[in-house]
């Protein structure tokens, strides 16, 4: 004897057997909805069934899953003349004993074994509409009950959260390929700008280095012409243009530097250990005689044998620029300062848990206040150095500071008293590399 509301004695079977096939961790959100369908439509006694999602963007329904494999895939617009479309814009679920008697909707296309039929909207915990299950075709050409709506309705209610997981993994597979294609499109762009950019780098580089040979000769004659004594009118423009060639060449040694470090860091350096203290003591053997042309005294105060994390050119580069500028704004019998020291690191961001700092002082009229963080910019230069008429381009410390950050260091200056400037760097020590 049926149960109030039209639910039948064995509605306890097809409800466990509804709720294994929900509640199973080895079957997919699909094949759940598979299992559930064969089950629904053995509950009802159906033919055909399908499933029809709701795309709000292009206002038309789409099967996707039905008993009839040649009809997945296929669209109709959203019209209430259709049932599945009148039941979207209801919001009500439809039980047809006989469709040809139906006024609301045109003659339905494809064959169907029987005129009765059941659609039943998919709903939302917000009420919005996502679809519609349609079944067709009972066996034995009966008409579908009000038992067989209350199945159904029962199994939309189960399903909706399934199908609503298949289009949120449905859309996120469609980000995931969104994404995959513009990671690989902008991998495609960045190899093209690295190319370009390393095209453009060796050109400029050839063209500049170019110009040292013709300039250099300019130089040499100049040389020559002072040599071979020139008339009184003659030395000051001999002098300026020599000057001038070269103040020339000087910067475009710089550029060159600059060019080279900036080819480094586009191509990216492995850094590894490279002994300290010998590099250092190479840089201050070839800068000693323009040291001695000045009467300068160095001292000499690095003592801890050390590798540090770098490249030995870059580093090499980087020394050499700090001990060439001391030597340039210190004044004639003055004195330059060299030093090192180590402690343990508590920054945990930092590379190695030891830290080297670096140091070379000077004893010249030191760099104000204002120029502390501006003094490693490009083409940056204190008022005092313009003003006494020392050479410089403002791109040694730039080029210093750009060395320091790619192995993670840092570069600062201090003052010293009475006079002068302490420029100091943070390098780091990799473990099992201390020498004494």
């Amino acid at each position: 004897m049926p149960q109030p509301n039209g639910i039948e004695a064995d509605l306890g079977q097809f409800l466990r057997r509804m709720m294994s096939i929900l509640a199973s961790r080895s079957m997919s959100p699909a094949e759940k909805l598979h299992s559930g369908g064969m089950l629904i439509q053995e509950r009802t006694r159906s033919s055909k069934a399908s499933v029809m999602l709701y795309d709000e963007a292009k206002l038309e329904l789409k099967v996707v899953a039905a008993t009839r494999q040649e009809i997945v895939g296929l669209t109709q617009p959203l019209s209430p003349d259709s049932i599945s479309g009148y039941v979207c814009t209801h919001k009500k679920p439809l039980l047809i004993r006989d469709i040809n008697t139906d006024t609301r909707f045109s003659c339905r296309n494809a064959k169907y074994r029987t005129s009765s039929l059941i659609s039943v909207p998919l709903l939302s915990d917000q009420d919005q509409v996502i679809g519609v299950i349609n079944i067709s075709d009972k066996e034995g050409n009966e008409p579908f009950s009000e038992s067989d709506l209350s199945a159904l309705l029962e199994y939309a209610g189960w399903i909706t959260p399934l199908i609503e997981s298949l289009c949120a993994l449905e859309r996120l597979e469609k980000e995931k390929e969104r994404y995959r294609d513009l990671a690989q499109e902008l991998e495609i762009k960045q190899k093209e700008l690295l190319i370009a950019s390393t095209e453009r780098s060796e050109l400029v580089q050839m063209v500049v280095h170019d110009f040292k040979s013709p300039l250099s000769a300019v130089i040499s004659n100049m040389d020559l012409l002072s040599y071979l004594g020139p008339s009184d009118s003659q030395k000051p423009i001999i002098e300026t243009a020599f000057k001038g060639a070269s103040k020339l060449l000087e910067m475009i040694d710089d550029f060159l530097h600059v060019a080279k470090v900036d080819e480094c860091q586009q191509r990216g350096v492995v850094c590894c250990p490279v002994s300290f203290l010998p590099l250092v003591r190479r840089q201050l053997e070839e800068l000693m005689p323009l040291a001695r042309d000045k009467s300068i005294v160095i001292e000499d105060q690095c003592e801890i044998d050390v590798h540090v994390l770098g490249e030995p050119a870059l580093l090499g580069h980087l020394v050499q620029n700090l001990i060439s500028n001391a030597i340039k704004y210190t004044p004639e019998h003055g004195r330059i300062r060299i030093g090192m020291s180590s402690w343990e690191s508590r920054r945990t961001a930092d590379p190695t848990q030891t830290v080297l700092k670096f140091w070379v002082e000077d004893d010249g009229e030191g760099i104000e206040d204002k120029y502390k963080q501006t003094i490693f910019d490009k083409f940056v230069r204190t008022q005092k150095s313009v003003e006494s008429g020392i050479k410089g381009t403002g791109i040694g410390l730039f080029i210093c500071r750009k060395i320091a950050t790619m192995f993670q260091g840092k570069i600062w200056v201090e003052d010293v008293l009475p006079h002068g400037s302490r420029f100091c760097v943070i390098l780091f020590i990799p473990e099992g590399n201390f020498h004494g």
